[in-house]
């Protein structure tokens, strides 16, 4: 049976590199086209030796169009300046897509709920299976303990990430405020100043920018007799290129509709 033909987006990246290393040894799938943006000094250059392993003979390219022609799913891991025009020309080529992308607004997500009316996608702020086992430990922990227990969530980066809190700490917040019922207005961000004596329904996220950390959340839950905290600690970048293959090889053959992770691991 041959394999499944994967386009990486975003390809000159730590996680489009991360991708290409993780389909150089799939046994469902292979990489069959490598974009880049605009203007990319390494344009041209073999992805495989840009990916640190041997060559793939796919080039890495600017051309969008070639690589949906070229490809039976699209995963997008560029930046969110871009993503409005990658989703239009996954549409344009009916092809499926997975999105990895962080930073994305309320408006790119109402495009990805609409898109997802004629395209199959996976739309995840993390693709790690570890990560979305730390969502689904948190909203059980959540509904467990509620208001007998304050809540704290804490994301730790490399010094280069630009978005902050991560996507990955963003979806956590929801988790807990669908978990305990609670809204927006009960979230804040870090603390700076003088504060009156904290709201019981207070859920505080923090954010730390430092060093290489790959990626690093922790949700804690303090009561004044005991703390739990449900920690992920990303230790290669691996992790989530494997998820995003997973996705990749979930969503080919499906219908369209709007998928995420918990849909790929079957949790």
């Amino acid at each position: 049976m041959s394999k499944i033909k994967v386009g990486v987006i975003g390809a000159g990246g730590r996680m489009g590199k991360a991708i290409i290393q993780v389909l150089s040894l799939s046994k469902k799938s292979e990489l069959s086209a490598a974009v880049v943006r605009e203007g990319a000094v390494y344009a041209g250059f073999d992805s495989g030796n840009h990916a640190g392993i041997k060559e793939t003979g796919i080039l890495l390219s600017t051309d969008l169009q070639k690589a949906c022609e070229s490809s039976d799913v699209l995963i997008d891991f560029s930046t969110h300046t871009g993503f409005e025009s990658i989703l239009n020309s996954a549409l344009a080529n009916k092809k499926p897509l997975v999105i990895g992308t962080t930073g994305l607004t309320d408006s790119d997500k109402a495009l990805i709920q609409s898109a997802a009316t004629s395209i199959p996608i996976v739309f995840s702020p993390n693709m790690s299976v570890g990560v979305n086992l730390l969502f689904k430990l948190t909203e059980i922990a959540a509904k467990v303990l509620d208001e007998d227990f304050d809540i704290e969530v804490l994301d730790i980066h490399h010094r280069h990430k630009k978005d902050a809190p991560s996507g990955t700490a963003m979806y956590l917040k929801e988790v807990l405020l669908n978990a305990t019922k609670r809204s927006e207005e009960n979230v804040i961000y870090g603390r700076h100043g003088m504060y009156p004596e904290r709201d019981q329904k207070e859920i505080a996220m923090h954010t730390m920018r430092a060093g290489e950390v790959v990626g690093e959340h922790t949700v804690y839950f303090l009561s004044s007799e005991e703390r739990i905290e449900i920690t992920h600690k990303a230790q290669d970048r691996k992790t989530f290129a494997t998820g995003a293959v997973k996705a990749a090889e979930f969503l080919h053959g499906k219908s369209k509709g709007l998928y995420n992770m918990f849909d790929v691991l079957g949790i």
